[in-house]
């Protein structure tokens, strides 16, 4: 990170800052993109940013396009209506569920067998818990965290191999990893000898949009990392965040409660649309370049 961004870090972080952002034009994709001839992927697909962001992909000329979903028959019925508006492009809808790490490799040997080349993914999938609540396999780890970090991370390595081109190529895969500014004012205390997600993965405590916080900020760290071991000129990966968004799936993913009832409100008031939100996915994924690889972005690299 560069001396100047880091002196903008804390003042990105603050909540006036991301309040603020929200009333940013998000830029429209420039005419010279496109995605003819090419296969792009997008995970939690059957709703909100993830069907907006299929339907940009396919509207840029995907040859195409993997709705990766956790239901099969909610996800058909979204394949539908993108089939009518794109008859020329290949739409399938493949089983993905996320807090099954078996569900996750499965699904990446799929990939490997029925994917030639993978040009652009997204990985937009995530929910938020306000209770307490365990993954049903593995080592039983806190839906949120497993969700959110540990499948999606799990999920972004093992799809490496198909995004690098098998030849040189100008046109590196592209990986954008959806994050949040709620992780942006988090701060994650000593873990102690269990490391920092045995510290996350207790009842005691439990805070639902503090763990999506928490959960949030680990997969941006993560990117950077990764970012750090993959050359730019085969993969960029980048995370972005499409802040306060209304009309998602996000909200209906929550417990009901005060909390869900408070959110909502707030999102009505102050969310973007599904529509302008997607749009940061995409200029995220296929407008900015090796300058973001490693980077918390939102249609501008931040710190």
């Amino acid at each position: 990170m560069s001396a100047q961004l880091e002196k903008q870090a804390p003042s990105q972080a603050s909540f006036r800052s991301v309040a603020r952002g929200l009333f940013n034009t998000i830029p429209p994709i420039p005419p010279s993109i496109t995605l003819a001839g090419k296969t792009a992927l997008v995970t939690g697909s059957n709703v909100g940013l993830g069907l907006e962001c299929c339907r940009y992909f396919l509207k840029l000329g995907a040859s195409r396009l993997i709705m990766a979903v956790r239901s099969l028959k909610k996800g058909e019925a979204a394949a539908s209506g993108l089939r009518d508006e794109f008859p020329d492009a290949q739409i399938d809808v493949w089983q993905l569920d996320l807090e099954s790490f078996a569900s996750v490799q499965a699904f990446a040997a799929r990939c490997e067998g029925q994917v030639d080349r993978l040009d652009v993914a997204v990985l937009n999938a995530g929910l938020g818990k306000m209770n307490f609540e365990r993954a049903k396999e593995g080592r039983h780890r806190e839906t949120t965290l497993q969700v959110n970090y540990l499948s999606t991370a799990l999920l972004a390595i093992l799809l490496l191999p198909k995004l690098k081109p098998t030849v040189p190529s100008p046109e590196p895969g592209r990986l954008t990893i959806v994050s949040s500014d709620a992780g942006l004012g988090v701060k994650l205390a000593d873990p102690g000898e269990g490391g920092i997600i045995d510290s996350l993965d207790k009842p005691k405590g439990y805070q639902g949009f503090a763990q999506y916080a928490y959960s949030k900020l680990l997969i941006t760290m993560f990117t950077a990392r990764l970012a750090d071991i993959v050359d730019p000129d085969d993969v960029i990966i980048n995370c972005c965040n499409p802040s306060a968004t209304k009309g998602t799936g996000f909200v209906g993913s929550l417990d009901a409660g005060l909390g869900k009832t408070l959110l909502g409100l707030w999102l009505s008031l102050m969310g973007r649309t599904a529509v302008d939100a997607a749009r940061i996915y995409v200029h995220a994924s296929l407008v900015l370049g090796k300058e973001s690889h490693g980077s918390f972005t939102d249609c501008v690299i931040k710190a």
